[in-house]
């Protein structure tokens, strides 16, 4: 039997996440239009072998424990937190802030009240409108500096360029820059959203594929600036024992 406050924080969960899941059906008759205009989109499919969450939290994990009572920067946080590593960063007394949308880091906030984690470290940098590009510039125009950023942002060409361009900036000379999904593609994220529903509902506003043309939207576009403006431009090396074909690591010059 569950205790008096595991019982509140169970329904304060079922509240969140039932909200949720019911303006997902809400919405999917909109799905369904997406879908009827992306017939005979052709799916990728999954690479075999070990999970690649698995071998990113392994590099992320190593790294932070480097910098104890550091900043950690994270560039878009995603649907839910990642509770474990957020643990692992309060344990390590390092200094936390995700930076997304609005409404993502307000979710985020009421799962961690959930949850109960401990959030003293913990702080998000938000934007309403437009991107958080002009987040990082405010960030950079007071001066703060970063031991360590990871950017899992938008992923895509004209967002995440001035966001790297600008992670570069406010990180410190011997830093690390971590960056997600290498091979990930606009075709591959639309196969998600053709796929759930609850993919479709998260990304609906996010993304225009029409900035794009058919071959854009197949290029992997972080891979691409990683390779012509950090490596080729900015004395960038990569970190290959903690790098893998979906996720590098990326060292500045100290």
């Amino acid at each position: 039997m569950m205790k008096p406050m595991e019982t509140k924080k169970f329904f304060r969960l079922l509240k969140v996440r039932g909200g949720k899941k019911l303006l997902h059906l809400l919405y999917s008759p909109l799905w369904l239009i997406f879908k009827l205009r992306n017939l005979g989109f052709t799916y990728a499919q999954k690479n075999a072998g070990e999970d690649p969450r698995v071998s990113k939290e392994r590099s992320i994990r190593t790294l932070l424990e480097g910098i104890s009572g550091g900043k950690f920067l994270e560039i878009g946080i995603g649907e839910f937190p990642h509770f474990e590593r957020l643990k692992f960063v309060g344990e390590k007394n390092i200094s936390y802030v995700g930076c997304d949308f609005k409404s993502v880091c307000e979710a985020h906030k009421e799962e961690l009240a959930i949850k109960e984690l401990d959030t003293k470290n913990i702080s998000f940098a938000m934007n309403s409108t437009g991107t958080y590009s002009w987040t990082l510039f405010e960030m950079l125009q007071r001066g703060e500096q970063f031991d360590v950023i990871y950017v899992d942002g938008h992923h895509t060409f004209y967002i995440d360029l001035p966001a790297i361009v600008l992670a570069d900036k406010l990180l410190k000379p011997g830093g690390h820059l971590l960056l997600d999904d290498m091979q990930w593609t606009l075709s591959f994220l639309k196969g998600n959203m053709l796929r759930s529903l609850s993919q479709w509902y998260f990304y609906r506003t996010m993304y225009n594929f029409s900035d794009y043309t058919k071959a854009q939207q197949s290029l992997p576009h972080i891979r691409m600036i990683a390779d012509e403006l950090l490596i080729k431009h900015s004395n960038y090396t990569k970190e290959e024992s903690l790098s893998f074909p979906h996720w590098w690591v990326l060292r500045k010059k100290a």
